[in-house]
């Protein structure tokens, strides 16, 4: 991090400014005419807060915004960019907390759209007017303009056409992983099931975040709600290693694949556990790295899943680490940061590495992936389909050309979903549990 002084119009580097690290921290914003940065940073907390840089000084000002169970997101700054008029972090959602007198406006909207998370996209420069998205679990929502005094008009529905009365309902909860462990987790229903007491015997999808370092919150989810509207409970998970939960939480995944992966599996276990899920029926699936756990839960633990659905999913591990330094100059700090252990132990990272354990997998996969995908590499899904056609394996394979890591082309998003339907019959045939 290389950092203009205001003192002295020179450019230096982090260690010339006292308690600057950028291993640990990083700038979400630059107020006061570039003499204050504003920083990401734990400053002997468990949880990143918001703080005052002073750059004239080089010296740590004031702390902005503290919570002490979940890491401060983003700094909400004034239209012209340069008063701090807020902090947003996520807890079971995304919360925006406004300071003084910009609060009012915000607190009325909460309360109009009372049940609903509701984020701030822009703002008039007395606060009076507010653009808002507003969503639910259930429902993707849309934009609306509110005015100060209640007055809220109705601009743009999100992903219109969807029936958000057909959605599932979505409850947050809990549960421990083997070694104690509180794991935060979001359960979303069939539609057809509105009594916690039918949660019983359920077809189920295992369904873990990408990143791997991203989260889950309680939001709309459209692949979740595919899901579930085809008669699947479905679990998503917020791992170790997920962000915003604090340093430590985040780390104890960073670190180890190995502990991700596993707080996986004990989601799925407990569900057993609690008979809500048919294991006969149940399937892992997942996105990008939430893929990669797909296919390694079909590797490591067959036994406990019908089916395995990969989407844009990093398959090989050593060739994701290559593929780094195409990205960043610094590849190989990249690599550790985000391998952690795998970079260490060959051994580790061959059994924790799915085109090397593919002989492994005994049930049915569905793999797909988008040929311009520059998060993860085409190639990686061409190394997998053979592995897995090598080893045998009950295989269902899309591709599609001109299409990139989140299936941004709507006619190809369809195409995969309906592939992905047909795949869930073919395996368990349909689910006695649709509306």
């Amino acid at each position: 991090m290389r950092i203009l002084d205001p003192t002295t119009g020179e450019w230096g580097m982090a260690d010339e400014f006292p308690g600057l690290d950028p291993e640990e921290m990083f700038v979400v914003a630059v107020v006061d005419v570039g003499r204050t940065l504003v920083m990401s940073a734990y400053r002997g907390r468990d949880t990143r807060g918001l703080h005052r840089y002073d750059l004239a000084k080089k010296e740590w000002g004031e702390a902005i915004y503290q919570n002490d169970e979940y890491d401060v997101k983003n700094v909400l700054l004034s239209e012209d960019g340069n008063k701090i008029v807020g902090a947003s972090f996520t807890g079971e959602i995304s919360e925006r907390v406004l300071f003084d007198e910009y609060n009012s406006t915000y607190e009325e909207a909460l309360e109009y759209f009372e049940g609903y998370q509701v984020s701030i996209i822009d703002q008039s420069a007395n606060f009076e007017k507010l653009l808002l998205k507003v969503s639910g679990p259930s429902e993707p929502g849309g934009l609306y303009l509110y005015q100060r005094g209640g007055e809220a008009k109705w601009l743009l529905d999100n992903m219109q056409g969807l029936d958000t009365d057909a959605m599932g309902i979505m409850i947050a909860l809990s549960y421990k992983a083997r070694d104690g462990q509180k794991i935060p987790a979001f359960l979303t229903l069939p539609p057809i099931i509105t009594d916690g007491a039918d949660l019983k015997n359920l077809p189920t999808i295992i369904l873990p975040h990408g990143g791997p370092f991203s989260r889950e919150e309680k939001r709309f989810n459209y692949l979740a709600q595919f899901f579930a509207t085809r008669g699947y409970l479905v679990l998503q998970m917020n791992f170790r290693g997920s962000s915003g939960y604090g340093k430590s939480f985040s780390e104890a995944g960073r670190s180890n694949w190995v502990v991700m992966q596993e707080d996986v599996e004990d989601g799925m276990r407990w569900l057993i556990e609690k008979v809500y899920t048919n294991p006969s029926k149940s399937c892992i699936a997942g996105w990008s790295y939430g893929g990669y756990a797909a296919l390694m839960g079909a590797a490591k633990t067959p036994d406990l899943y019908a089916c395995s659905i990969a989407i844009a999913a990093l398959t090989d591990v050593p060739d994701a680490i290559s593929d780094l330094k195409d990205y960043y100059a610094s590849g190989e700090v990249m690599a550790v940061r985000t391998f952690g252990s795998l970079m260490d132990d060959k051994d580790l990272m061959r059994a924790n590495n799915p085109v090397q354990q593919a002989d492994k997998i005994r049930i049915p996969v569905f793999l797909t992936h988008g040929e311009s995908d520059l998060a993860v590499r085409f190639d990686q899904y061409i190394r997998m389909k053979r592995r897995l056609e090598s080893a045998g394996v009950d295989g269902t394979y899309m591709s599609f050309e001109d299409e990139d890591h989140y299936m941004s082309n709507q006619a190809n998003r369809q195409a995969m979903l309906k592939g992905i339907e047909a795949f869930l019959i073919k395996v368990n045939g349909e689910s006695p549990f649709i509306k």
